[in-house]
């Protein structure tokens, strides 16, 4: 079982890689059109649902 301070360095890692994602996902919406990033967003988003017409 991980003691304290692994769970600390576990949650600061986790932290940093949210943040690192944050700001990568913000680069993309200023390099790129909003047409562009919210299609994408639709794709990822509308891939979560089973599709009603599939059976």
């Amino acid at each position: 079982m991980p003691n304290l301070e692994e769970l600390r360095e576990q949650q600061r890692a986790n932290v940093q890689q949210r943040r690192e994602f944050v700001k990568q996902w913000a680069e993309y919406g200023k390099n790129h059109s909003d047409e562009e990033w919210s299609s994408e967003v639709n794709d990822v988003i509308d891939s979560q649902y089973p599709d009603p017409d599939s059976g």
